[in-house]
Parts: structure tokens; C-alpha cells; sequence
């Protein structure tokens, strides 16, 4: 995976339930020791913020370490400030799109390669739910309000078209 490719020792998910919460604590924990880390890992990133997010990532992390959250697509949830105060972790934020913004070059080659590797079968997006193009409300809903399980497609015909009107024209 690409993380690897950068640098990364190791990469771990800590999944949805608690069951998968200790599996992925007792893996990183014994990851972290045979890299010679016993007191947790340097550097957690997290895309999801899932329901799990402040007791495993807080609990893996070694004191002064940096726990960098790259997204929230499962919501926003909150962190307790004296967690991070006794562990004494920095929790750093970032997005994509300011990034995207100021390097539109190194961006469009980003998205060339990603289109290159799902053509190729070598990522598989999880496809939570696809909507025609006629419900792109409802998939807009799902998305808004962080009920989806994975990406939410909103598809065009394959002339390019919906089965709307063409052309079609907003009533605004």
C-alpha cells in the first residue's frame, strides 16, 4: 500500500466494533514492540473518525507522538482534551483540497494515477449504495449526514446522459 511506499513500518485499521477495536490494539501494540517501540507508535493517520477513533488511536499512540487526522467521513466526533493532555499527543488536521488547490499539477498526476489503478482492478472502492442520476438528492442526503458505508456513487447513463430530459435544465 501506498503508506508503505513513504516510510510507514506498518499500516492497521481498527475496524467498526469493539471486537475488531482489540484486535487491531493488541496488533499495533505488538507491532510497535518487535519495531522496537514499546511505548506505542510515532504517528497515527486516520481518514474515517469512526465511533472507535479516540480509544484506539489515543491508546496506540506513544507520549509525544502525533495522531493526524486526514478526514472525518464518519462524522465528527469529539476529543477529550485531557487525554491528550496526560499522553501529551499533538493532533494535527489536514485536507486535501487546499493542497489540491495550490498544486493543481501534482494533483490532476494524483488522480491520473488512482484512475490508472481502479481501471486496472489494482484499488477496489467499497460502493456503499449508486443512485441514478434522477435521486442525486437523496444520495446528497446520505452523504450530508454521514450514513453511508463507503462511497456513494451517483450514476450517469452511459451515453453520458439520464434517462432526464436532456438537455437537462435546473428549475431554480
Amino acid at each position: 500500500p501506498f503508506p508503505m511506499k513513504v516510510g510507514a513500518d506498518i499500516t492497521l485499521c481498527y475496524g467498526r466494533d469493539k471486537h475488531s477495536y482489540r484486535k487491531f490494539k493488541d496488533a499495533v501494540r505488538k507491532a510497535a514492540k518487535d519495531l522496537g517501540h514499546p511505548k506505542g507508535v510515532d504517528v497515527v493517520v486516520d481518514m474515517v473518525q469512526g465511533d472507535l477513533f479516540e480509544n484506539a488511536l489515543i491508546s496506540v499512540v506513544r507520549p509525544l507522538g502525533k495522531i493526524c487526522l486526514v478526514g472525518f467521513t464518519a462524522g465528527q466526533k469529539p476529543i477529550r482534551p485531557g487525554l491528550l493532555l496526560v499522553k501529551e499527543v499533538s493532533v494535527v488536521g489536514s485536507l486535501w483540497g487546499r493542497w489540491a488547490t495550490e498544486n493543481m499539477e501534482a494533483h490532476r498526476e494524483n488522480v491520473g494515477e488512482i484512475l490508472v489503478f481502479l481501471g486496472n482492478g489494482s484499488i477496489k472502492p467499497r460502493v456503499d449504495r449508486v443512485f441514478p442520476l434522477e435521486s442525486f438528492a437523496r444520495a446528497f442526503e446520505l452523504f450530508e449526514n454521514n450514513r453511508g458505508r463507503g462511497n456513494t456513487v451517483v450514476e450517469i447513463g452511459k451515453d453520458g446522459r439520464s434517462s432526464l430530459e436532456p438537455p437537462f435544465q435546473s428549475r431554480l
